[in-house]
């Protein structure tokens, strides 16, 4: 059996996200084949460990032609579909086997102001494309909730884990290096969403005992990175992308994780990791950030003084086994079991 993913970037470029989603499914059964379909700089083949990888030129009106050319190609009847990528399962004119809803099309365009005519366009191709599709995923009840879907049979639910699992100690010791200091850790696409101009003045609040270190890129990397120089805050750091080993290093020095949202979080994967790394976490009452959550007590509205009370106040000293709760809700033999059972649904 052989299966086809669809989804953004390449698994060569900085991988988080969608293609570490991505990886662990393709380990739920043992595919004779695993093809990665995705966009590019230009049209390309190549190989990446055991994926066949195509990389696709930027959305253009080719788009169409090139997608259902090599669908017809390299998909037969027993080679499952699973996309990520709306936009490449609306241009494919066959059905989707399986579609990954992170955050509904017409909810994240709605809550970024878009303009009228993309709203519309947007709103088409979304239900458009659950109704080309055999089973919906949504990785929380709140992007179902948030999405168009309408059908209340052909969907289910399974949340994300996380690919670090392997590399990680039951229970990693802290190589914190400043013992007279609160770190907080915050793993984030870097945009508005994230609310890092709430962090910001929540650091400066408390610039006297916390230290902020942010990891992750995106479009106002470079914006906050600047307002931290222009406020002279000593005590947050920007570190844009970082890899997996120097996360780990991040994750453990940590003594709480900070996961602030205002919109367009399906999920909450940091919060999950900090979980993984036996580290509590204090997150925004948003989105589907309570499903995760292993206390209401440890949800935040998005106020400055809210936050830094909660920081203030924490404690520490609570015997919380947070690495358990990740066993129980999250580890990859539960995830896992579930996109087999699923996959299995449709080869049946």
């Amino acid at each position: 059996m052989r299966i086809i993913f669809m989804g953004f970037r390449s698994f060569l470029e900085h991988k988080r996200g969608v293609e570490n989603v991505i990886e662990f499914q393709s380990k739920a059964l043992a595919f004779e084949k695993i093809y990665y379909i995705h966009f590019g700089k230009n049209n390309r083949a190549y190989k990446h460990n055991n994926y066949i990888c195509i990389s696709l030129s930027p959305l253009s009106l080719r788009t169409f032609f090139i997608i259902n050319r090599l669908l017809k190609r390299i998909k037969d009847k027993s080679t499952l579909l699973h996309s990520h990528n709306p936009l490449l399962t609306f241009l494919y004119k066959g059905k989707t086997d399986f579609l990954t809803v992170h955050d509904g099309l017409y909810y994240l365009a709605k809550s970024k102001r878009e303009n009228r005519f993309k709203l519309i366009l947007l709103k088409h191709i979304e239900k458009r494309i659950y109704n080309k599709t055999t089973y919906v995923h949504f990785i929380s009840h709140f992007s179902k909730k948030m999405s168009l879907f309408k059908n209340e049979s052909k969907y289910v639910i399974i949340p994300n884990t996380s690919i670090y699992e392997t590399y990680v100690e039951k229970k990693p010791a802290s190589k914190k290096t400043d013992k007279n200091k609160i770190h907080v850790f915050c793993v984030r696409s870097i945009e508005e969403r994230a609310r890092f101009d709430l962090m910001l003045e929540i650091a400066d609040k408390l610039k006297d005992n916390f230290i902020f270190d942010i990891a992750g890129k995106g479009p106002l990397l470079d914006h906050y990175r600047d307002q931290v120089n222009k406020r002279n805050l000593r005590n947050v750091s920007f570190h844009g992308y970082v890899n997996d080993e120097q996360l780990f290093n991040f994750y453990r020095n940590a003594d709480i994780i900070l996961t602030l949202a205002e919109y367009g979080e399906g999920f909450g994967l940091p919060i999950i990791e900090g979980y993984l790394f036996n580290r509590p976490v204090i997150a925004s009452n948003r989105c589907a950030i309570p499903e995760v959550i292993i206390s209401k007590e440890d949800l935040v509205e998005n106020d400055m003084d809210n936050i830094v009370d909660k920081l203030k106040k924490f404690n520490f000293s609570k015997n919380i086994d947070y690495r358990e709760y990740y066993d129980q809700h999250f580890s990859n033999e539960i995830i896992l079991n579930k996109f087999r059972n699923l996959y299995l649904t449709v080869v049946k």
